[in-house]
């Protein structure tokens, strides 16, 4: 019997770093977070979602998470990418007026940038552009979509990485004033989704 703890696992976007920080003493065989890799700089660990003061606090998963929860760690990403949506009703998508490119937002925590696991949200969002479907997520809980067929979305979508970047830095021009928390960003790449599999955008 599955445990009902599983309904508490979410997916969490993050990103290599040029140099992994080496532990000065690894974790113990089974309690290494599960890492799977993603599509260029990004790769996919999963977590319980703890309910805290102030805020909510993540447990990564492990193996042994796993095996005491009675899921296969090859089920994890099925499973955290449809307790996203449950954990997370109040999706809603902003339009840009000048450019043909939507942001996604999802609420509180950090996982907007999660959303690329959900394959159903992303064959619909997928009809509402021309071409393939390009995807910015410069930081955790920033999810900015738009195609190839939309050279000025393309752009907005540029612009949106920049502005996450700079605001990060704390320059005076950061934009509009995206929540970018310490440690969230994720890559300035976009990411295409070709035949169901991502890859990085030519620049």
């Amino acid at each position: 019997m599955t445990d009902s703890r599983t309904s508490l696992i979410v997916p969490l976007m993050k990103a290599r770093v040029p140099a992994e920080v080496q532990l000065e003493f690894p974790l113990p065989p089974g309690e290494e977070p599960i890492r799977e890799e993603f599509a260029g700089d990004l790769y996919v660990t999963y977590a319980l979602e703890l309910a805290g003061e102030p805020a909510r606090r993540y447990e990564h998963v492990a193996r042994r998470h796993c095996a005491e929860l009675g899921l296969e760690p090859a089920g994890l990403r099925r499973r955290a990418a449809l307790n996203l949506r449950d954990r997370r009703p109040d999706l809603a998508l902003g339009w840009y007026p000048d450019a043909r490119a939507v942001t996604v937002t999802l609420g509180e925590g950090g996982l907007a940038a999660a959303l690329l696991l959900d394959e159903g949200f992303l064959d619909k969002l997928a009809q509402d552009v021309e071409g393939d479907l390009v995807i910015a997520v410069p930081a955790r809980d920033v999810f900015v979509a738009s195609g190839t067929g939309h050279p000025d979305g393309i752009d907005k979508l540029r612009w949106a990485v920049a502005q996450v970047w700079a605001e990060d830095r704390g320059e005076e021009e950061a934009g509009p004033g995206w929540d970018v928390p310490a440690g969230s960003l994720l890559t300035r790449d976009l990411l295409v989704r070709r035949d169901g599999a991502w890859e990085t955008l030519a620049a």
